[in-house]
């Protein structure tokens, strides 16, 4: 998804082999077989990795941090939750406070210190962000126009949302909206003109038995929150699927840990013997980093060794999470999935894709190197939701909803919500995990 400057390119590689060098963000590679991607996350900038790290943990000092540098829009929750929206910064929601962690997602102080001056991405970060999609492909927005090749070169998230501020609409106790006029181009070369809205809230507990259908268990601490999305034709031509359609993109960093796991539920249809997950992005993800457990795909959140993994809109649920042993924290992703079969853009980065409305609904990327000797310099994972591509007509609009809702405290509770939400055991993913040895305690996850 990223690709760095060339002077740090070299001058990670020939002269100081930092580690830990990551792939970052860049979803792709020249050979999509090969999963060994060695680059230097974009904030690194030339010299400092260390200093991509989030920062401080403390929700007051990321507060003050984003509201010196660019600007800072507290939502307050229940007990203490909160969360914070940064109009300035893409209209992003950076992160969340709840229970005793103060941030769930990934803020990185250098990209943000920088300013919008990094050549191929500087939206990196927060815990919701705006994309549009397909990515990659005949159809994808993120190369020139005309390109032979999709490499890092060449890869550039589109100025339209990584650059410059969200105008605020609205903006209430509880929740916010934001507005911008948007342009991208494809690889054909047929340019979409939108206008983008995003109203960003949150979701008090009393809703949960509408959201999730539960009620929350006494002693847990919660946040939920949302972004509801709306994408409109502005331009003076309908979309036609021969030249391409996009759709809407959201995207939220983790922050990772050694004892975090992702858990994506997915459906198995009648008599369907394929696998029920995508992973071609990086090639295909080791068995002890990925693992089916009954119905349910649980992928390593741990920030060491680069991979992604999706599920098409025939397989997903419509809620995803993840969990976070050492931190007892759950979280829980709600994401628009139409009824109806839909076109969903393909992300693959082929020049000329076989099914390039054939893309996954949902994608879960974790960052990292080429082994596990090491975490990465930013040290997050994804989930990420995408919403159908349309063939919308002049004027008309397709919205994309994703909330993300996180429950922390007890395990034993936290045990039940799984079950409830996620359909897993949390014992049985800790014991597949992280298996005890023979003899002595168990490695992580305990």
């Amino acid at each position: 998804m990223t690709a760095p400057r060339q002077d740090g390119i070299i001058r990670i590689r020939t002269e100081i082999q930092l580690r830990p060098i990551q792939p970052s963000l860049f979803y792709g590679t020249k050979d999509m077989n090969k999963s060994h991607l060695l680059l230097p996350v974009l904030c690194c900038g030339l010299f400092n990795l260390a200093g991509c790290r989030s920062g401080s943990p403390d929700f007051e000092g990321i507060r003050e941090f984003l509201d010196s540098t660019a600007d800072a829009v507290v939502l307050q929750g229940e007990n203490g939750s909160k969360i914070i929206v940064s109009p300035r910064l893409q209209g992003r929601i950076m992160t969340a406070r709840v229970g005793n962690v103060e941030s769930t997602g990934l803020v990185p102080r250098k990209t943000i210190e920088e300013g919008e001056s990094h050549d191929h991405f500087n939206n990196f970060g927060g815990l919701d962000r705006f994309w549009i999609g397909p990515e990659a492909g005949q159809y994808g927005v993120y190369f020139p126009p005309g390109a032979k090749e999709l490499t890092r070169e060449n890869w550039q998230v589109p100025a339209a949302f990584d650059k410059g501020a969200f105008d605020v609409k609205e903006k209430h106790a509880d929740r916010i909206s934001l507005h911008r006029e948007m342009e991208v181009t494809n690889l054909r070369g047929v340019t979409f003109q939108v206008n983008v809205t995003r109203e960003i809230g949150l979701i008090p507990s009393a809703k949960l038995g509408t959201e999730l259908g539960i009620q929350l268990p006494a002693g847990i601490s919660y946040l939920g929150c949302y972004s509801d999305n709306q994408l409109q034709n502005t331009g003076k031509t309908d979309w036609d699927p021969a030249s391409g359609l996009i759709g809407i993109w959201i995207l939220g960093m983790l922050n990772a840990s050694d004892e975090a796991v992702v858990i994506a539920p997915f459906k198995t249809p009648a008599e369907d013997g394929k696998s029920p997950y995508n992973d071609n992005y990086f090639g295909k993800v080791e068995e002890n980093r990925l693992k089916v457990i009954d119905n349910a795909v649980i992928f390593r959140g741990d920030a060491r060794k680069v991979g992604k993994f999706g599920l098409s809109q025939q397989r997903t649920t419509g809620l995803t999470g993840s969990f976070d042993f050492g931190k007892n924290l759950l979280t829980v992703v709600r994401f628009s999935v139409p009824e109806t079969m839909e076109r969903y853009g393909n992300s693959s980065w082929q020049v000329n894709q076989e099914n390039p409305y054939g893309g996954d609904a949902f994608q879960s990327y974790n960052n990292g190197g080429d082994d596990t000797t090491e975490v990465a310099a930013d040290a997050f994972f994804e989930l990420e939701s995408a919403s159908p591509v349309r063939a919308l007509k002049q004027g008309e609009s397709i919205s994309h909803r994703h909330a993300t809702f996180h429950f922390q405290g007890s395990r034993e509770e936290l045990e039940k919500l799984a079950g409830k939400l996620l359909g897993v055991s949390l014992e049985k993913i800790q014991e597949a995990m992280w298996p005890p040895p023979p003899d002595g305690p168990r490695p992580a996850g305990s």
